[in-house]
């Protein structure tokens, strides 16, 4: 007898699209574990008469910390990610989503991918939506200083449009080259089918997502107005909107952390038979610097926002001078952190000039070798200059 192979599951279409996980749920359970973690669990925290749980300025920050903490959660479990630990708990062997091969069209940009290349256009849409944000905050800043004597905004609001603007850019617009083309081209040029990885890959960009819309809340809780390097003890001094900083930039932190990490495991083991590393295309090893850039210098920024989000929640001293803390101390962790992201976005950038010029001038790369040890010098010496 001849075995009959099972018919492919029929696309959804239509309403029942919107019914499963996608980011239409993911958007509920996050408003949901916003108001679990900021009203059923800070709120009553704050109600006990833990009264170390306010700043200085009498604001309730732990409730607002635990309500973007849930509410991450929320909106994480919502798109599908707490789909496959849980089938794996259950017995289930491991494999990639189902839905993958089902769903078609423009509604797989809004749902857990793991398609290498529908994750790069997420990457791309969703960067340059958050870049629109970016500039029209320029534009208002702009609008203020027409000049001098107008004031279109008070200086509180100032000085938070310039703080969002400049979180803005350089957190949003790390990822700004990278994301896109790396996860579209990195897989196609050394020969496999995905990322070593393709659910973290998709994690790290929906956790950047909800980090951009984090910091775009800090309006409704009085904004921050350290700009974007958020010193201290500014920081510990300021109003509840210093929180959503912290998160933004602490997810940020987590999504690069995260993207090195699977871009390195992706470039050393997925690469194709005969694919060695003198073969390897310069942009790739312009992603591969990136990429372990990505991997040693985030986790610091990551240590510096948790440190100082205790020191506003339960009155830790880390960066307060008048307790014993150092404030100069949040500008080196910072720092080590700060100046090797400015070669998050020229790294990748080399790697494409080298990878245009060959084909404009018909001629193969001069100086192959030389690329590559400058990429890797200027990735190691990044780090050695953050005092400046």
């Amino acid at each position: 007898m001849t075995a009959i192979a099972a018919s492919p599951p029929a696309p959804r279409t239509g309403w029942r699209q919107l019914m499963g996980f996608n980011m239409l749920t993911g958007i509920i359970l996050g408003v949901v574990g916003w108001f679990i973690g900021y009203s059923a669990i800070g709120l009553h925290l704050h109600g006990a008469g833990i009264a170390y749980y306010s700043t200085e300025s009498g604001q309730n920050d732990i409730a607002i910390v635990l309500g973007y903490i849930f509410g991450v959660i929320g909106f994480l479990i919502g798109l599908g990610f707490g789909n496959y630990p849980l089938r794996r708990m259950l017995g289930h062997p491991p494999s990639l989503a189902a839905h993958e091969s089902e769903e078609e069209g423009l509604f797989r940009y809004f749902t857990l991918s793991t398609d290498h290349k529908v994750v790069a256009k997420q990457y791309m849409v969703g960067i340059g939506l958050f870049f629109f944000v970016g500039g029209l905050n320029a534009m208002l800043i702009r609008t203020e200083l027409l000049q001098p004597n107008t004031h279109v905004f008070g200086a509180n609001q100032y000085l938070t449009l310039v703080g969002m603007h400049g979180s803005m850019m350089m957190g949003i617009m790390t990822s700004g080259i990278l994301g896109p083309f790396a996860n579209w081209l990195v897989p196609l040029m050394i020969g496999s089918r995905r990322f070593a990885f393709p659910r973290i890959e998709a994690f790290t960009f929906w956790l950047l997502m909800a980090g951009a819309v984090i910091l775009i809340t800090t309006i409704f809780f009085g904004g921050f107005q350290t700009g974007w390097t958020g010193y201290q003890p500014l920081g510990a001094q300021g109003t509840a909107g210093y929180d959503a900083y912290i998160g933004f930039f602490a997810l940020v932190g987590l999504s690069m952390t995260l993207f090195g990490f699977n871009l390195i495991a992706t470039i050393v083991v997925m690469r194709a038979p005969g694919m060695t590393w003198s073969r390897l295309p310069i942009f790739v090893w312009g992603a591969l610097s990136t990429a372990a850039l990505m991997m040693l210098a985030a986790p610091m920024l990551i240590a510096a926002l948790f440190m100082a989000g205790m020191d506003r929640t339960v009155q830790t001293a880390f960066f307060i001078p008048g307790q014993g803390g150092s404030a100069y101390l949040f500008q080196n962790l910072f720092w080590v952190f700060g100046h090797p992201e400015v070669y998050v976005l020229a790294l990748p950038g080399f790697g494409i000039v080298l990878e245009l010029l060959p084909v404009f001038a018909r001629k193969p790369l001069w100086g192959y070798r030389l690329a590559v040890a400058g990429m890797l010098g200027v990735m190691f010496l990044s780090f050695f200059v953050w005092q400046h």
